[in-house]
């Protein structure tokens, strides 16, 4: 009888672990902090809010990609209005930072029309609400050997600047991510390049970009500075690559974050999510077997 309440207990709290465990497993949003962000209203449709921010990867993992949720409560704590947008840079490295874009319009209201200037909609909070992270590193040699920022013939303020490719595989589809801030290091302002033409960049070839703000102006006046940060759709040959730095901080925007590298091997998250449920299984096994094993001695007993 002892012996069979053991076993009961044991595998209950073995599967009360591997609960605990799990969503662990795949995301760990607790290891991406939010550093910074600002709203200000579309410039092109007034019914919409736009909510820019930046995040950093403060874990030991690559992180794949970031989802970020913004959401508005009324004065007395109620929510109104939420979205959520994937952060423009994947396959985060350590210390790597993301710039976010968060639109919201009255589709994302939770109580119908808005108006944004009411005394009901001042609160907002921006939290990660998923960070999942990865085996797979975009390829790492493409360094920003030169940048600068100036006005076009009409007067537009932008970034323009070369992308090298420093290493020995040709790149496929690389564009450069731009976080623009204001005098204090807030984030005012995102952007990014197209794909950089040639689009295939050959070891040590070059190739230019150019970065507009976007939703140009609603925050042209605001920007003090910016950071910049290649992106590409390569996959790194090395499974314990080193960033290459930047002349200027780390930023980002992609085109098409979900195809980013793609790697063969599989990520040490899904092995482990695997061992849990192996575990989880055992477990219930014990567990059925030891209920029936006290149903039978009670059946005995009478």
């Amino acid at each position: 009888m002892k012996k069979s309440a053991i076993l009961v207990l044991v595998a209950a709290l073995t599967i009360a672990l591997c609960i605990t465990l799990m969503p662990k497993v795949f995301s760990q949003p607790e290891n991406v902090q939010i550093l910074s962000y600002s709203q200000y209203i579309s410039p092109y449709d007034s019914d919409y809010l736009i909510v820019v921010g930046e995040a950093q990867n403060t874990g030991p993992n690559v992180i794949d990609y970031v989802i970020v949720t913004g959401t508005f409560y009324a004065t007395d704590g109620t929510p109104v209005m939420y979205n959520y947008a994937q952060a423009l840079i994947t396959q985060i490295l350590p210390q790597q930072k993301t710039p976010f874009y968060i639109s919201f319009s009255e589709a994302n209201s939770l109580i119908g029309d808005i108006d944004w200037g009411s005394i009901e909609i001042k609160n907002l909070t921006i939290s990660i609400s998923y960070a999942e992270p990865t085996d797979s590193r975009q390829y790492q040699n493409l360094e920003i050997t030169s940048h600068t920022s100036s006005t076009d013939e009409d007067g537009y303020y932008r970034v323009t600047g070369v992308v090298k490719n420093t290493g020995t595989q040709s790149t496929n589809k690389t564009w450069v991510v731009a976080t623009f801030y204001n005098s204090t290091g807030g984030v005012v302002a995102i952007g990014y390049s197209a794909y950089l033409t040639p689009s295939s960049i050959a070891p040590r070839g070059t190739a230019p970009f150019t970065i507009y703000p976007a939703d140009y102006e609603a925050v042209a006046n605001k920007i003090s500075s910016y950071s910049l940060l290649v992106q590409t759709q390569n996959t790194a040959p090395s499974a314990t690559p080193t960033p290459s730095p930047t002349a200027s901080p780390s930023l980002s925007p992609t085109p098409t974050p979900t195809e980013a590298g793609n790697g063969n091997g599989i990520p040490d998250t899904y092995v482990y999510a695997a061992a849990a449920v192996v575990i989880i299984c055992v477990a219930i096994g014990i567990f059925a077997l030891s209920v029936r094993a006290l149903r039978r001695k009670r059946v005995g007993a009478r």
